[in-house]
């Protein structure tokens, strides 16, 4: 008998166990079809990915042509990789899971725990059951109508310095070189978001305009570019998240954490030693930190450090009132501070690129926009006020067109927690859904249906007009989400949106120039959504007076 194997003997086991892995994989993609469930197309290990992993087509049209496989179906089964994942086709079905019957699919379908990646999974993107109930229920005061009010003013000085950067740099480019200033908005927005979430959001001054490698702006970049090594490290956490566990492979860079964390520490020290109080993110979860210790005191429980994780709770499905989440600490706020920065900054810069760019591309909607404004402007002397911006109707609908046509988030996932059933149809059979079963909502899918959106691919502000409004279909408009676990900072970040865009048509044009994409081709390169090349205009002063920053 052979005491060692052959170079023969391996390859032999090699194949093998290859073949033995490639029947499982197929085994598995036959899921579906098994129960009589309209099965997208898969393959091994890919999944229904694999046209974007392998760069072929962006990560929303994927989503888009999975969508349209469905037609005549009310959901449909696909592959994330190696999970299965029911995609929902039905508006009333979506009405059904993300709103009626919510307390059955509670959480996100993730792959990323707090065991994973100790930051990530502690933000309110990333916590489920009773703990996500909390620390929403903490987090929803910031965002009420009178709080956005008084983040108003913030957000208006950083559309007043908008406007004045950008009157100087056009003044200095031109008597330099005697042309228009050209401009990769992108780059543009994402430092006006970041100005904007870090003054507004949680009290720290930064200028990226005029400072565009500061430290905090170096970050949010790092923290949002889900494309090179880091959509790598995404794709490897969607295929197997206990792998990327076991490797100590973490989601968001340990830099960027770092840096998190630090903020969050320096802020609260300062607002501790000075007692300052903002109507912001981190004073609420100060606040709520406190009062946690205070119950902890109360109930003879004897409060670790600051900086301490709380223990986890028992995991459980059970989602009744009488749970109780674990006290707050530094490390949860530092967490939210992570997340909203992360939203803020790529949601908010990525509609005002596509934004921008449509503007330019059809200037009759701008000029009608550019009318509103000064008209809006007009009645309110001049000044860019809260209740301005509120007033303007077709500045609403233009950015309604934007989120329709370009979502910043192509797809909302939800994870069934109770068991649930889907009762037969004419077209589908029942299906049962039991606890860890995942749920897609293709969003991009659901904004190009013609059924629902007439010449979808068409930049038509007017769908969203008081007469056209209600002949949308409910459910087939979700840019932000549905139901309680929607974007919680969407009005924020419309307020921004709307603020930046008052100042900008009230002082410039918007001007294609060459490198300026006409016909949109989403990138490949990345899961966020955008374009190869940048999102390139010329910015001209307005040639006839306007009403001045005020």
């Amino acid at each position: 008998m052979r005491g060692i194997f052959t170079i023969t003997d391996v390859c032999i086991f090699a194949v093998t166990v290859a073949i033995c892995a490639y029947v499982y994989l197929w085994i598995q993609l036959k899921t579906f079809s098994r129960r009589g469930i309209v099965a997208l197309p898969a393959y091994p290990v890919v999944g229904s990915l694999g046209p974007v992993i392998f760069r072929k087509i962006s990560f929303s049209e994927q989503v888009g042509n999975l969508y349209k496989l469905l037609k005549g179906h009310r959901f449909g089964g696909l592959f994330e990789f190696l999970k299965p994942v029911l995609m929902l086709r039905d508006p009333e079905l979506i009405k059904l899971i993300t709103v009626k019957d919510f307390d059955h699919f509670v959480d996100r379908h993730k792959p990323i725990t707090e065991e994973c990646d100790d930051m990530f999974g502690k933000s309110v993107f990333g916590l489920e059951g009773a703990r996500w109930r909390h620390m929403r229920a903490t987090l929803s005061p910031a965002f009420t109508g009178s709080k956005m009010r008084r983040m108003f003013e913030w957000v208006n000085q950083c559309g007043r310095t908008l406007a004045s950067f950008l009157s100087r740099r056009c003044y200095e480019h031109e008597a330099k070189t005697g042309k228009m200033l050209v401009v990769e908005m992108k780059d543009l927005w994402g430092r006006y978001a970041n100005d904007v979430i870090a003054t507004a959001g949680f009290g720290v001054q930064v200028d990226s305009l005029r400072d565009p490698d500061n430290e905090m702006l170096a970050n949010v970049k790092t923290l949002s570019d889900f494309g090179g090594v880091q959509a790598f490290i995404f794709i490897g956490y969607l295929i197997s998240h206990k792998l990327m566990k076991l490797l100590h492979v973490p989601l968001m860079p340990f830099k960027v954490k770092a840096f998190v964390r630090d903020l969050v520490e320096q802020a609260i020290t300062m607002r501790e030693r000075e007692d300052v109080a903002r109507p912001d993110v981190i004073h609420l979860l100060m606040r709520r930190r406190a009062s946690d210790a205070s119950a902890s005191a109360s109930a003879g429980v004897r409060p670790g450090p600051k900086g301490a994780a709380p223990p986890p709770p028992p995991p459980s499905y059970d989602r009744k009132p009488r749970e109780e989440a674990p006290g707050l600490n530094n490390e949860d706020i530092a967490a939210q501070v992570m997340v909203f920065f992360l939203a803020g900054f790529e949601t908010t810069s990525t509609l005002l690129s596509f934004m921008s760019n449509r503007l330019a591309v059809l200037p009759g909607i701008q000029e009608r926009l550019r009318r509103e404004v000064d008209a809006t402007l007009q009645r309110h002397g001049g000044r860019v006020t809260y209740e301005a911006v509120h007033e303007m109707k077709y500045l609403d609908m233009v950015i309604s067109e934007t989120l329709r046509m370009y979502p910043p988030v192509e797809v909302l996932d939800r994870k069934c927690v109770r068991r649930y059933v889907i009762p037969a149809s004419a077209t589908d059979p029942e299906v049962v859904l039991e606890p860890g079963d995942a749920v897609w909502v293709p969003i991009y899918g659901l904004h190009h249906d013609p059924a629902h959106w007439p010449d979808p691919d068409a930049f038509d502000p007017e769908r969203f007009s008081d007469e056209n409004k209600a002949n949308i279909t409910p459910f087939t408009f979700l840019p932000f989400g549905s139901g309680p676990r929607n974007c919680i900072g969407l009005r924020f970040a419309i307020m921004e949106v709307k603020v930046a865009v008052m100042y900008l048509l009230a002082h410039f044009e918007l001007r294609v120039v060459e490198r300026t994409p006409i016909d949109l081709h989403l990138s490949t390169n990345t899961f966020n959504i955008t374009v190869d090349g940048g999102f390139w205009l010329g910015i001209e002063p307005r040639r006839r007076p306007a009403p001045a920053p005020a």
